[in-house]
């Protein structure tokens, strides 16, 4: 019995703390009147390139606003997008409502470490946007719905 009682309170213990690592709150971080809903868990950095940069232990969010393509739609972007990471094998565009997805991975070489990527494709008048979710290839999979749930907070101002 106290053996049981033993394993009983690790096995809590661990749940509790598992918890407590996923519960973080919700919170919205706005960019050039964009706005997704990331948690608490994400601090904003920046990173060359982007327009915007979220982190936190184990996710990244990047963002990017591209203007000046007034004659394309969504479609054509998406195509553009999958095209200059055609050497990641891309995913088949999926074509939604509100924004076009794609997946990939990445090898970092210098960490040797292989991220999958969840991109999701958005047109706001004239501005297309590109936000990325990324994490180790093999915590791909406990994320991902994670990660189309975040980019269904995608707002925009106008």
């Amino acid at each position: 019995m106290k053996k049981f009682l033993s394993v009983f309170l690790v096995v809590i213990t661990m749940a509790l703390i598992l918890t407590s690592c996923m519960s973080a709150d919700p919170k919205d971080f706005t960019v050039d009147g964009m706005t997704v809903t990331l948690t608490t868990a994400f601090k904003e950095t920046e990173m060359e390139g982007y327009t915007a940069c979220y982190t936190s232990k184990d996710v990244l969010a990047v963002v990017l606003k591209e203007i000046g393509m007034d004659n394309l739609t969504l479609d054509d972007y998406a195509g553009l997008v999958r095209k200059a990471n055609a050497s990641k094998n891309p995913s088949e565009i999926s074509k939604g409502d509100v924004y076009h997805s794609m997946e990939y991975d990445f090898l970092n070489q210098e960490e040797n470490q292989t991220y999958s990527y969840y991109c999701a494709m958005f047109k706001n008048g004239d501005e297309f946007w590109l936000v990325q979710f990324a994490c180790r290839k093999e915590d791909y999979t406990s994320h991902k719905e994670t990660f189309i749930n975040w980019a269904n907070t995608v707002k925009f101002a106008n």
